[in-house]
């Protein structure tokens, strides 16, 4: 089931999409000053949880699926491991590059593809991390089951998404839908729910190892209004942080760790 928005904020690049529709994803993140600024507060909040999550955990190889400007996962880069990087937008990944520091670029693999199309080797990675991409792909089944193969035995998934089913996520998508009056949206992005991924996860014989939720600030324009790091506050005074979650049941957006 889908619903029709251009973009939700939920991530950078579109995997397993048609090839008409890519080219109209594509063309929302080439603009990345524009998404990289509209969407500070989840950057912020998914490079936090990815650090302290992934600090904790044995890699060498890790893939970035729609990797956005690097935020996340370039922060881990270190000269014993290995980034893969991938992402539909041509300029995000130039703004990758901008920012891979020089004794460390052969440690990194930038690839303009889409995930879903693109070869890799069974086991090939101790870590993937994908924040919101799930949203767009054409079968998140499919790209949930391509990521356990390229999965080494041990490794581990961090995955962000939205339950556009919880009342939080209905209440944005009601404002979004009074957004699209003026602005009408650009291709469909997928409707799920924490449990429709859960099961997902169990299918393809994931284990649930963490879970972090939080919401963003739910009055619209604020991220006009208020400084990313004033939205900051506000969502960890509410929500915590990944080593301590608070008012889970208030959050709509996931970030899950996960192993296989």
């Amino acid at each position: 089931m889908t619903k029709t928005r251009s973009n939700d904020g939920q991530g950078t690049a579109v995997m397993s999409l048609p090839v008409s529709k890519s080219q109209q994803v594509r063309g929302v993140f080439e603009d990345v000053s524009r998404y990289v600024n509209s969407r500070q507060l989840d950057i912020q909040v998914r490079r936090d949880t990815v650090k302290a999550w992934a600090r904790d955990l044995s890699w060498r190889d890790l893939l970035d699926i729609g990797c956005g400007d690097g935020s996340i996962s370039l922060q881990l880069l270190t000269s014993d491991s290995h980034l893969t990087m991938l992402d539909l937008s041509e300029n995000m990944l130039r703004s990758v590059q901008a920012k891979v520091p020089d004794p460390l670029s052969a440690n990194v693999q930038v690839r303009n593809e889409n995930f879903m199309a693109a070869e890799f080797h069974a086991s090939s990675f101790d870590l993937v991390v994908c924040v919101g991409v799930l949203a767009h792909v054409d079968s998140p089944e499919e790209f949930i089951g391509k990521i356990a193969r390229i999965l080494r035995p041990g490794g581990s998934l961090i995955l962000a998404f939205t339950d556009t089913r919880h009342a939080t996520g209905r209440f944005a998508d009601f404002l979004g839908s009074l957004k699209e009056l003026a602005a009408p949206a650009r291709y469909p992005v997928n409707d799920i729910s924490f449990s429709d991924v859960a099961q997902m996860f169990k299918r393809n014989n994931m284990k649930l190892v963490s879970t972090y939720r939080y919401a963003q600030v739910p009055i619209p324009g604020v991220n006009r209004l208020l400084p990313a790091g004033a939205l900051h506050k506000i969502v960890t005074g509410v929500f915590g942080r990944c080593d301590h979650n608070r008012n889970a049941w208030l959050g709509n957006e996931y970030i899950c760790l996960l192993t296989i």
